[in-house]
């Protein structure tokens, strides 16, 4: 066998090698990029509050497990001639007295059962420092209003709080009488990570 021969045959399996390796990279990458892609369209989960716990007549929270807490502190005065409530509304995420550091809050919906009222967002924030933000204003059925704020950014474990200003508050037998749900879409920043929106029960709150 000539030396030309020679070197075909030795060349031949190495080239085989090579190939083998080549297309397991390939099929690797693509595998790769389909997990991400599977990831990043996985629909939301949704999660409903395990509790609703009233502190007096004009303050609330709804208990998400292992997630944190959503917060409403009415602050109403002379409802009944006002007919104006403003309700401090906030997302914490602590649960158990952990601090989620990994969770951060994308965005917090407050909802009213009041066919009849609307909603405003206070232009300061309780942000520090205070920066502007997106906010969104619909309606549900039957005729619920709902407003939703999307935060500032993504910082982990932030508490966000907002002031909502409530129009044409329910009043009965000359008592404001809010019935609220509180939503928020919080997000694990882990890679990996699940997205969770959450629903609370409805949250009441009164006069004194």
């Amino acid at each position: 066998m000539s030396g030309f021969e020679k070197s075909g045959v030795q060349k031949g399996p190495r080239r085989v090698f090579r190939l083998k390796y080549l297309v397991a990279a390939v099929v690797l990458v693509a595998v790769i990029l389909v997990g991400v892609s599977t990831v990043e369209t996985v629909a939301p989960l949704s999660v409903v509050s395990e509790s609703v716990t009233n502190q007096g007549p004009q303050v609330a929270y709804a208990t998400f497990h292992d997630i944190g807490n959503y917060y409403v502190h009415a602050q109403c005065t002379n409802v009944n001639a006002t007919r104006m409530c403003p309700v401090l509304v906030s997302m914490s995420l602590t649960a158990d007295g952990m601090l989620h550091d990994s969770l951060y809050t994308r965005s917090l919906t407050f909802k009213v059962n009041a066919p009849g009222t609307t909603l405003a967002v206070e232009v300061d924030t309780y942000s520090s420092p205070a920066t502007s933000y997106p906010v969104a204003y619909g309606v549900d059925q039957p005729l619920s209003p709902y407003v939703t704020i999307t935060t500032p950014s993504n910082a982990p474990s932030v508490t966000w709080t907002f002031m909502i200003i409530v129009r044409n508050t329910p009043v009965i037998d000359g008592k404001m009488d809010l019935q609220i749900i509180g939503q928020a879409q919080v997000v694990d920043s882990h890679f990996l990570g699940r997205t969770y929106d959450l629903t609370s029960g409805v949250m009441q709150l009164t006069d004194y």
